[in-house]
């Protein structure tokens, strides 16, 4: 089938993938994905799997919900040299298309590594996760991340993940964990064991 027989929906999805503008910037249009007949789904499919190449973090959670299983090495192989954002887009895709028993450990690694770029979507990623190396990785991530912004988020997952607030940005807590942002470290750590206190975890785990 050839291009210019292919349906409005195949280059709906093509657009979203090629020429994303302001509305798929986050995310590919997997609506649309998912309603390709078979001789469109699979070059569709093929489609994401070349964005693999040009590390699109877009391209695995469009493959895991298109439930892509031949996605699965091609992901794997990219995964060594994959970005930050990248890395943690794979290893949720893999954990959804049962690859690997949890992404936890890859999560946790991008969130030490200190990038201020993969930082954020580490740490949101990490609100799904209640795993002890997810843990500690958050407790790090509050003294020692570079980044204010994920400081102060990892803070408020940990707070989530006991259950003590709403939602993964504990607003509730903002005049807390406000502390995490200063550039003086006594002031971060005095405010990491104060919510250590509340959570019922060691202070110490930042510095594991």
């Amino acid at each position: 089938m050839s291009t210019e027989q292919r349906s409005q929906a195949f280059k709906r999805f093509v657009d979203s993938v090629e020429k994303p503008g302001e509305d798929f910037r986050e995310s590919v249009d997997v609506e649309t994905l998912l309603s390709l007949e078979k001789e469109e789904r699979r070059p569709a499919e093929e489609l994401l799997m070349e964005r693999l190449l040009v590390d699109d973090w877009r391209a695995p959670a469009a493959l895991a919900a298109a439930k892509t299983r031949g996605a699965v090495m091609p992901m794997q192989r990219a995964l060594p040299d994959a970005s930050g954002r990248m890395k943690v887009a794979i290893a949720r895709a893999l954990e959804d298309l049962d690859a690997i028993p949890k992404a936890d450990p890859i999560v946790a690694e991008v969130i030490r590594e200190g990038d201020e770029d993969s930082g954020p979507p580490a740490v949101v990623a990490a609100g799904q996760m209640k795993s002890p190396e997810i843990r500690d990785a958050l407790a790090w991530a509050c003294i020692h991340h570079p980044s204010r912004v994920v400081r102060v988020s990892a803070g408020a997952t940990l707070l989530y993940m006991a259950g003590l607030a709403k939602s993964p940005l504990a607003l509730e807590f903002r005049p807390l964990i406000r502390g995490l942002r200063e550039d003086d470290e006594a002031t971060r750590r005095a405010t990491f064991a104060q919510i250590c206190h509340l959570v019922g975890m060691p202070p110490e785990l930042a510095d594991t």
